[in-house]
């Protein structure tokens, strides 16, 4: 038998053989890229919709103040405190080479939007969620107006959010599955999310405050749970404290112009994130915290609670340092989100499934009735469905 004969039939065997909890999901490279492309379809057209009518084009969205910002960097330079005006680097360098501006970086959200939610799929079918369940999550997460918003007009803090909630299903992976690699690619993931934007600094410490809450599958083992934690953190250190050591050498700052840019108007985002929390917008931003909660209970994960509130603490401790803008739509609901898809365990009892089914319903009212109390995203919204409509 020829090697060209041998080489196709351990390929079907080995897509016949049983699934573990670590294969791809589709197994074959080009239908998963085709479901990708497919599940970013409705936001592409969106996009090319939105740019091709210029619907948008007089709003003031995130993407226009990072290509603001990329007009400013002068690229002939490469001092310290150029690498602290391109920080973050790997979002800023995309702003700056990808094509067509606005209208370009929208695209390139639409398809990161499809490898997400692709990835997101696969990870509830590796940690066997049911099918009702999958179904549900997967449209509380992507068929909304927050999600699209961000995709599309976040492009820095969506690429953040991205990376963390493929690192979050790793770091159960590497916690509670004894899956090394998972570990080591959890760490990575958590510094890209950090280099691709400053809510990544929160990401990190929300990992941190997660693995030790988490079943541990070296219980045997003396100081495993700091270990874990260790691994997990330690890329973000490592890059964080690079960067701040050149500074410190050459300017006497450890963070120069990025500290000062963390640190300035402290007072006011303070007053205005303590305006956000009142009424009904305030419900709206916590409501999410309240499905975690929810979540927990069902599932008889009490420390869940802890955890989520903990994170909801760190949004806003974020939003007050200048982390996260106060007037940033979605953050918080795909970050609950994405955690609740990579930490709830996998549910037998019918009854539980059902439970966490209805929650997951209630995640998309909660998207909905968040997007129309939001206005960045109403005046969003409102532009392109009148462009649809015309």
């Amino acid at each position: 038998m020829t090697s060209a004969m041998v080489e196709p039939a351990v390929r079907g065997a080995r897509r016949a053989a049983p699934r573990s909890r670590l294969d791809h999901v589709p197994r074959d490279p080009l239908l998963r890229w085709s479901v990708r492309l497919a599940l970013a379809v409705p936001y592409l057209l969106t996009a090319w919709v939105a740019s091709a009518t210029h619907a948008t084009a007089a709003l003031p969205t995130p993407n226009q103040s990072l290509l603001d910002h990329v007009a400013t960097i002068e690229w002939d330079r490469a001092d310290p405190q150029w690498v602290s005006q391109i920080f973050p680097p790997i979002t800023t360098l995309l702003a700056a080479v990808i094509p067509g501006g606005r209208a370009g970086l929208t695209i390139a959200g639409a398809l990161v939007a499809g490898i997400f939610l692709q990835k997101m799929i696969e990870i509830m079918v590796q940690r066997r969620f049911p099918t009702s369940t999958i179904v549900i999550l997967t449209i509380a997460i992507g068929a909304n107006p927050l999600f699209a918003y961000t995709a599309l007009e976040n492009f820095a803090a969506f690429v953040g959010l991205c990376f963390f909630g493929i690192a979050a299903s790793d770091l159960v992976r590497f916690v509670s599955w004894r899956d090394t690699r998972s570990g080591f690619r959890a760490g990575m993931l958590l510094m890209l999310a950090t280099l691709s934007d400053l809510s990544g600094i929160v990401y990190v410490l929300i990992a941190a405050v997660t693995a030790p809450f988490l079943r541990l599958a070296r219980a045997e083992q003396r100081g495993a749970r700091g270990a874990n934690v260790l691994v997990i953190v330690y890329p973000t250190l490592a890059a964080i404290g690079s960067l701040g050591l050149i500074n410190w050498i050459f300017t006497g700052r450890a963070l120069g112009p990025l500290g000062r840019g963390i640190l300035a108007d402290t007072p006011e985002r303070l007053a205005e994130v303590g305006d956000l929390l009142f009424g009904v917008t305030g419900l709206f931003l916590i409501a999410p915290v309240l499905s975690a909660w929810a979540m927990a209970i069902i599932v008889r994960r009490p420390g869940a609670i802890l955890v989520s509130t903990l994170v909801f603490a760190g949004v806003l401790l974020s939003m007050v340092l200048g982390l996260i803008s106060p007037t940033s739509a979605g953050n918080t609901f795909i970050l609950m989100t994405v955690l609740a898809i990579a930490l709830i365990p996998t549910a037998k009892e019918r009854l539980t499934v059902v439970l966490i089914d209805v929650v997951a319903v209630v995640q998309i009212a909660i998207a909905w009735g968040t997007a129309f109390h939001r206005e960045a995203v109403v005046a969003w919204m409102t532009a392109v469905a009148g462009t649809f409509a015309g």
